[in-house]
């Protein structure tokens, strides 16, 4: 773990949700279904800017998993089909939901969003599912 994100958990008193092996197990199995153009936002703990909604290279999640506070996985894909046609909409949650289910990843549900925690404050009170 970088220095810089031992000293923010410690000054935040953060709590770490997922470990090494989850995020390892989460981003290999998404990469794996990467054809399915699931697009994620995410927040870092170094930082308030939230970064998304669009697809990653999961191999980066991963070696950023250390200072990632959350991450959301928006289970509608959009495709483009041409601008007198509208976008094809697709719901991928039972993809999402079967990967998270397989490894044992906790999930909150955040308005249309599942959002996986890597940690939490005392300010945060998320609902696991």
């Amino acid at each position: 773990m970088h220095e810089r994100y031992r000293k923010i958990i410690n000054q935040r008193q953060l709590v770490s949700v997922m470990n090494k092996t989850k995020w390892r197990e989460l981003c290999n199995d998404f990469e794996a279904l990467h054809f399915l153009s699931i697009s994620v936002r995410y927040k870092l703990i170094s930082s308030d800017d939230i970064l998304g909604f669009s697809a990653v290279w999961w191999n980066e999640i991963y070696e950023e998993s250390s200072g990632i506070e959350w991450l959301d996985f928006n289970p509608i894909v959009s495709e483009y089909r041409g601008r007198l046609v509208a976008p094809q909409e697709t719901d991928r949650s039972c993809e999402i939901l079967t990967i998270l289910n397989r490894h044992g990843i906790k999930y909150s549900i955040e308005g249309s969003c599942f959002r996986v925690w890597g940690y939490i404050s005392q300010d945060t009170t998320p609902v696991f599912t």
